[in-house]
């Protein structure tokens, strides 16, 4: 049978080891890098978000290539379903256009949440209007959710999910 001043004992063991444990946690806390100010994580997400729109206006398929991850962990999902598997999917989607249309992609509402350092999670709302001589042939919105990381060569975006809202094609003539 255990007697109280022994019950008492164990208690202040598993007091301190509790103690033990939360500071061991907080020292390895420390040891981490901090969080990257956001600010700096908004500016360089902001900035791979300008480097693909300015790439897919400019029909610059290595540009467009140049932002998007590459690695077997890729895929761009539209409308729910899985359509590009990697970048070069992507890249030869949009190889695939006539050379004779114009693209004129607008970004807005975009919000940039920090993960970590090194990853974010952006959501934004986007219009495309096609182009051709001078005629609209397509026109649509929708709106994207990605995952961007930062490797070795910089941000990408690793992960998307685009939905249209309201595709809409302008009558003949």
């Amino acid at each position: 049978m255990r007697t109280p001043a022994h019950r008492c004992g164990v208690g202040k063991v598993i007091a301190l080891l509790l103690v033990a444990i939360f500071v061991h946690g907080c020292e390895r806390r420390e040891k981490q890098p901090p969080i990257a100010i956001a600010a700096d994580i908004d500016r360089n997400v902001q900035d791979l978000l300008d480097r693909w729109k300015r790439a897919f206006e400019a029909r610059d398929l290595d540009g467009v290539r140049s932002v998007l991850a590459d690695d077997d962990r890729f895929v761009w999902l539209e409308d729910g379903e899985p359509r590009y598997r990697s970048a070069d999917d992507i890249v030869r989607a949009y190889a695939s256009f006539p050379k004779e249309l114009s693209f004129t992609h607008t970004l807005r509402d975009i919000h940039i949440v920090p993960i970590s350092n090194d990853a974010a999670w952006v959501h934004l709302a986007t219009s495309t209007k096609i182009e051709h001589s001078g005629r609209v042939v397509s026109e649509f919105s929708g709106v994207v959710l990605m995952v961007t990381r930062r490797d070795a060569t910089g941000w990408r975006i690793h992960a998307a999910h685009s939905s249209t809202s309201n595709p809409r094609s302008p009558a003949p003539g």
